[in-house]
């Protein structure tokens, strides 16, 4: 079975619950090339998710390649 991983950040809001793992819609099989990205693309990648939010962006605390079934369990724990 492949794994498919998201580039997913760890997003501080205004909105409640203020923190939430949102996650890119490009996949990737390989994580090390996921995790490449991130290293190249931080700022442009932080800027397209502040842009995307609005108003309610606060600041991006994390970035991590990961799973989708991943980042909904880290989402459950956080209350959303």
């Amino acid at each position: 079975m492949i794994k498919v991983f998201f580039l997913s950040a760890l997003v501080l809001t205004t909105r409640t619950p203020e923190l939430g793992w949102v996650q890119w819609t490009q996949s990737y099989a390989d994580k090390t090339i996921c995790e490449n990205v991130i290293r190249s693309d931080h700022k442009k990648i932080a800027a397209a998710i502040q842009h995307h939010i609005g108003k309610a962006f606060k600041l991006v605390r994390e970035m991590r390649c990961m799973t989708y079934e991943r980042a909904l369990e880290l989402n459950t724990n956080l209350g959303h």
